[in-house]
């Protein structure tokens, strides 16, 4: 089910953009600040897994219980039956006072998704820099979202990779 949004978003999207919302496939379908974001099951998986290693919540490879886990939480805003000890500690995490997890996770998948989708319409411009060895963001005349996130790492375990 592809959703589609004639309102401007607080995104502040070029005129020329029809569509405002993010899709990849119609595998997993998400609402999240104003837009609605469809993915394929792959490309959805690959920015969760993505996320949660640039969030310091695990370090790849992961197995099958913990990719089902992060993949679950990000999908239900919620993770209620943990398959993996990192599902565990992310529902621990989720329990404290602070940052919320799967939040972040959360806003990093669509972060990306909302970048991409930029990128793809010609907002954005992408250049690589030699000296970095890093690809550098040109965000030109409309402002990318703020690219801090806080980090896990100190309230990480070490992850299931049987």
């Amino acid at each position: 089910m592809r959703a589609h949004s004639n309102q401007l978003s607080p995104l502040r999207y070029a005129p020329h953009v029809d569509c405002e919302n993010f899709h990849s496939g119609d595998d997993v379908v998400l609402a999240f600040l104003d837009c609605t974001y469809s993915f394929a099951r792959a490309d959805f998986e690959q920015r969760v897994l993505r996320a949660a290693v640039e969030l310091e919540l695990a370090e790849r490879p992961l197995n099958r219980s913990v990719r089902t886990d992060l993949v679950t939480a990000v999908i239900e805003g919620e993770l209620a039956d943990p398959r993996s000890e990192v599902g565990e500690h992310l529902v621990h995490l989720c329990e404290r006072d602070g940052e919320d997890p799967i939040y972040w996770l959360r806003k990093l998948v669509f972060r990306s998704a909302w970048l991409d989708h930029r990128i793809k319409h010609g907002l954005v411009d992408v250049q690589f820099d030699d000296a970095a060895g890093a690809f550098r963001i040109e965000p030109g005349r409309y402002p990318l979202p703020g690219a801090g996130h806080p980090s896990f790492a100190a309230l990480t375990v070490p992850e299931d990779r049987a």
